[in-house]
């Protein structure tokens, strides 16, 4: 994209105006949230947009825009995308008149909510629509010669305007049933009326603003889904367009295409092809097998990074200087070369956007933390210094859904089932044997002397929630709930009358003699370690229940969160069932934590609330800008640490502090 030079006192007034902004903006919000973003460093990068001067903005998949101003060496959260938790951020544009401005085209990943196309005038702090609201959109281009004119691509087809978003016009047929589900836009610069669109099923190019659109597909691999299409600076009758089944090079504008060798077909899925501003001969292509360079204009390809690293996008953030190159990796964040691609290292300085899928922190020492981010066997992160500072756990077990702590040690649930203990003495994991024995169930006595036990078979069941109580593992699982010796190591199923399906959770209070869990509809009640159980139905006016904590004083009620909010139960009254309210709204929330008068519950739709006074008042804690919440524990010093389902690990600092 070329990057027109703004007149010298205008440019200055500007970057003054969004450096005010921006200081007014982060105080405010230091002062009311109090948050700290901890890491682990990296995540998963969406999308990538450069300025002229090292600026560079990156989209998430919970709509957050974060930017860098130098080049990618450090990052800093600016705002998010509308108001949606789920808003892709697809493609983000730089306008190419104020380089305040940016254009972002967003879909959300709840379907019925579609999406839309956005504009922030203040580098990405705060966002507007700027219409096409329900349209899941994918792609958007803003045209070089002309920059108020803008082009999207979406589910339902292509919209262009002429006035910078003021107003949007269909240009491709309404519910025409090909040029639908766009993955890719770009504009010829010589004339708006040129434009080409990258469908899931082949190329489409009008040459009259979308009065007309013709097939532009001779010479590729039938039903290729188009996800890139760049047209070439230096002759822009050149297009290279990247698909599901490869490179694409046309010489005349997209009339006959030839796909070009030396990818292998292993890594087709090509994210994003981008040339090099200070060469033309070079291009970059992030495929799903690492990036991909050639130097000839794609008449042979280098691979440049491992195979295993997925590129979703790439970014040029000094359009003079030849060989500065950012890439957007799935799960680690950003790396950049300064050798045009020949060496690599990781640039996440500020970037924290890990998708944890489990959170939790020792029970003695409130600064051990460890993260579960579910990437294969190198997922898993442990900090000894509050979050300051992570690094990965060597030998970490493969596919960790949840972690739990028990005092110094630590229980994993694994996404192939079944569950593994950290002995901290060895410093190793040890998987725990989920055990049950034959259909009959019974010893044969073979002798009078000696008798057979029943053969035993270990089963993985899918583990929900575990709990120790009184030297005991609990494990709540789809297939009833288990317990064994904390010491041995091996569970087997309990209570199999009273648990004959799914139970979702365990709870007990710290000294073993109370241990409550929980199915859809009722709550049972155990004070022997669980050799027997009571059980009591959930009233209709809470719903399902979702969550339980037992109060460190036995006195007090329990904590029972549903999907109707967050009620305080005690066993042997009649009334049972208070509704938390002063503050608190009355819905479905995660796990929350209660320690003496101090909890905190995350609603799954409004935010964080905390109250000082064990439920009596509550107050909000964030700006929505909390995404689901795996875990939540204390700090030690009456904040608390926050593990997120895309956000990483937060930290909500106490006001003493």
């Amino acid at each position: 994209m070329k990057i027109f030079e703004m007149k010298p006192l205008g440019n200055i007034l500007l970057r003054v105006i969004a450096s005010a902004t921006l200081l007014l903006f982060v105080a405010l919000v230091s002062r009311a949230q109090k948050w700290q973003r901890l890491g682990p460093e990296g995540g998963d990068v969406i999308s990538l947009a450069s300025g002229e001067k090292g600026e560079v903005f990156l989209g998430t998949a919970d709509g957050h825009v974060i930017m860098s101003r130098d080049g990618g060496e450090r990052w800093e959260l600016r705002g998010r995308v509308g108001k949606r938790m789920d808003s892709v951020v697809q493609e983000l544009v730089v306008d190419a008149r104020v380089k305040t401005t940016l254009y972002a085209a967003a879909w959300t990943q709840d379907p019925a909510a579609g999406g839309g196309v956005y504009r922030s005038e203040d580098g990405g702090v705060r966002w507007q629509s700027m219409g096409l609201e329900g349209e899941a959109a994918r792609a958007l281009a803003q045209s070089a010669s002309s920059p108020e004119v803008l082009v999207a691509g979406t589910r339902t087809g292509v919209f262009k305007t002429s006035d910078a978003g003021k107003t949007w016009t269909r240009i491709s047929p309404a519910g025409d049933s090909e040029i639908k589900n766009l993955d890719s836009i770009a504009i010829d610069p010589r004339d708006t009326n040129v434009i080409y669109a990258g469908t899931y099923h082949l190329p489409w190019k009008t040459t009259d603003g979308g009065k007309t659109w013709n097939a532009i597909a001779a010479g590729m691999i039938d039903d290729s889904d188009v996800m890139s299409v760049e047209i070439d600076r230096s002759n822009p009758e050149r297009i290279f367009a990247s698909a599901c089944s490869g490179i694409y090079r046309s010489e005349n504008g997209g009339a006959q295409w030839v796909k070009l060798q030396g990818i292998p077909y292993a890594s087709r899925r090509t994210q994003q092809i981008l040339q090099d501003p200070a060469n033309a001969s070079v291009w970059y292509a992030g495929t799903t097998e690492g990036l991909w360079r050639t130097s000839d204009a794609g008449e042979s390809w280098t691979r440049v990074t491992a195979r295993d690293v997925v590129v979703n996008a790439i970014a040029l953030p000094f359009p003079e200087k030849a060989g500065v190159l950012l890439i957007g990796t799935e799960a680690e964040g950003v790396w950049m070369s300064r050798d045009g691609g020949n060496s690599f290292a990781a640039r996440n300085a500020g970037f924290s956007h890990r998708v944890l899928s489990g959170f939790t922190g020792e029970g003695k020492d409130h600064k051990h933390l460890l993260a579960a981010t579910g990437e294969g066997s190198q997922g898993l992160f442990e900090s000894i210094d509050a979050g300051k500072n992570w690094k990965r756990m060597p030998d970490a077990p493969v596919g960790v859904t949840a972690l739990f702590s028990i005092s110094e040690n630590w229980l994993a649930a694994l996404r192939r089932g079944g569950a593994v203990q950290y002995e901290v003495g060895a410093k190793k994991w040890k998987e725990l044997r989920f055990v049950v024995r034959n259909v009959a169930g019974k010893a044969q006595k073979r002798s009078s002397r000696q008798t057979v036990r029943a053969p035993e078979k270990v089963v993985k069941p899918e583990v929900l929630a575990m709990e120790v109580a009184g030297g005991r593992i609990f494990a709540a699982t789809r297939d009833g709930l288990w317990s064994g010796s904390l010491h041995e190591g091996k569970l087997v199923r309990i209570a199999e009358k009273e648990f004959a399906g799914k139970v979702t959770y365990v709870n007990a209070n710290a000294e073993g003699t109370e241990l409550f869990a929980l199915e859809k509809n009722s709550i049972a009640r155990s004070t022997n370690a669980g050799k027997s159980w009571i059980k009591t139905t959930v009233p209709e006016k809470a719903g399902e229940v979702l969550w339980l904590k037992v109060q460190s004083n036995d006195q007090r009620p329990v904590v029972v969160g549903t999907e109707k909010g967050v009620f305080e139960f005690t066993w042997d009254t009649e009334a049972g069932w208070r509704l938390l309210q002063s503050g608190l709204p009355a819905a479905a929330s995660w796990p929350g934590w209660i320690a003496q008068d101090v909890w905190v519950i995350p609603t799954r739709t409004a935010g964080v609330y905390i109250s000082r006074d064990a439920g009596r008042n509550w107050e909000r804690v964030n700006e929505g800008d909390v995404g689901r919440v795996v875990t939540i524990t204390g700090d030690g010093h009456g904040g608390f640490f926050v593990g997120t389902k895309t956000d990483g690990v937060l930290r909500w600092v106490a006001e003493k502090e």
